[in-house]
């Protein structure tokens, strides 16, 4: 199943067809955004990823995040469900792709924030002030957008103290 998306593309070729991801705001204790960098194509993206058939929400944000940065997702509060035609591009592979992202806030969360050595992915916090807009994965302007409205001093919940969930060695 790791491979999912890519089969699914190389099978259906430049059809149009919509993938549903999973994605998470995550935030430092002073409410900043957590964003990853793709080294591929420059873009900035919210973690989290595409969902595989029978997985739920909260199972794909565990195995999606945990994979990017080693954050494990316990528990989540569904806040918003992103789709339109402006969210539609062509995927590297030439799929057609019109994204739904189901976007979430964690209520609980452990583990240790760290770069996946494959991807080669940048992690980094922003302020709301200085969210990189015009770098981000344009498909997602409208939830990272929707943080940036709904939360401008970042999040109003608890911030999630990452380092507080480090395992010891």
């Amino acid at each position: 199943m790791q491979d999912y998306l890519k089969d699914l593309h190389r099978i259906t070729g430049s059809f149009p067809i919509v993938e549903l991801s999973a994605l998470t705001y995550l935030t430092d204790p002073q409410g900043n955004l957590l964003l990853t960098q793709d080294p591929a194509d420059g873009y900035w993206r919210l973690p989290g990823g595409g969902i595989h058939p029978g997985e739920k929400v909260v199972e794909c944000l565990r195995r999606t995040v945990f994979n990017q940065i080693g954050i494990y997702v316990e528990t989540v509060i569904f806040l918003n469900l992103f789709s339109g035609k402006e969210q539609n591009y062509i995927d590297a592979d030439g799929a057609r792709i019109t994204p739904i992202y189901a976007v979430c806030l964690p209520t609980k969360i452990r583990g240790v924030l760290r770069k996946n050595s494959d991807s080669g992915a940048e992690i980094r916090f922003f302020a709301t002030w200085n969210v990189p807009i015009g770098k981000v994965f344009p498909p997602m302007l409208g939830a990272v957008q929707f943080f940036l409205d709904n939360f401008p001093g970042g999040v109003p919940l608890k911030p999630f103290d990452i380092d507080r969930f480090a395992e010891e060695d």
